[in-house]
């Protein structure tokens, strides 16, 4: 059997206008539908990884970096911190950019909450090393126990001053964490994506294959002054089998 490495592209998914017909507020429709249609229109590059690049984002072209802010939310499996930085990396080289403004892990291991801790500490390394150089700025951690994420907090270099709390899972806040980050002054975000973005069944439906998959990244560029969505695209990066 071969092995390969597929990394995705979507660029700006607000421009493919078949995708917005399809959109839907679930992240993970979204997702799928996008790369149904990047699949489908354009041809791979490259031998390992293979490269598929959708249509390509010249959001930035012309704009003063200044005036707008990329958030970016990478969702891990694995508490490999090369992965993550190699996701954050691929953002960066896709977009042109040197840094971003703001991070969020979104990591569904499944260990129990001590080994989540020490799976998020390896990935939380990696942020500290990046914020250190610059690389990121605002960064944090998304549907974490909250006892983990205190923990997490009190071990940290460098503190997370994010949290996201699912609407889908979680219908309030919970009180000690609510108490913690405004005490703490980490910013309490709410999300609606799902806690697996991508399952094994699609994961295998979309590639037509045995596919395993080792991030998702989705970026947001919005304009600072009026506060819209410019851009909005996502980097997926697979392991297939033949």
């Amino acid at each position: 059997m071969l092995s390969q490495n597929v990394l995705v592209r979507t660029g700006n998914i607000l421009s493919l206008n078949e995708a917005k017909t399809k959109a839907s507020q679930n992240s993970t429709n979204e997702l799928i539908e996008t790369l149904k249609i990047v699949l489908r229109d354009n041809e791979g590059s490259g031998e390992n990884p293979v490269f598929i690049q959708g249509v390509k984002d010249n959001s930035l072209k012309d704009i003063n970096r200044e005036d707008v802010k990329i958030t970016v939310k990478v969702f891990m499996s694995s508490p490999d911190v090369n992965l993550l930085k190699e996701a954050i990396d691929q953002v960066c080289n896709s977009l042109n950019i040197n840094a971003i403004e703001s991070l969020v892990i979104a990591y569904s291991g499944k260990e129990d909450s001590e080994d989540i801790l020490e799976a998020l500490k390896h990935l939380w390394a990696g942020i500290e090393e990046y914020v250190k150089i610059g690389k990121l700025s605002s960064v944090g951690l998304s549907d974490v126990n909250t006892n983990v994420f205190i923990e997490l907090f009190q071990w940290a270099n460098i503190k997370p001053n994010i949290v996201q709390i699912s609407l889908v899972t979680c219908c309030v806040v919970p009180p000690a964490l609510q108490a913690f980050t405004k005490e703490n002054d980490v910013q309490l975000l709410t999300h609606n994506d799902p806690e697996q973005i991508l399952s094994q069944d699609d994961l295998d439906g979309i590639f037509n294959t045995n596919a395993t998959l080792y991030w998702v990244t989705r970026y947001q560029i919005h304009l600072k002054c009026r506060g819209i969505l410019s851009s909005k695209g996502y980097l997926v990066y697979v392991n297939k089998v033949k």
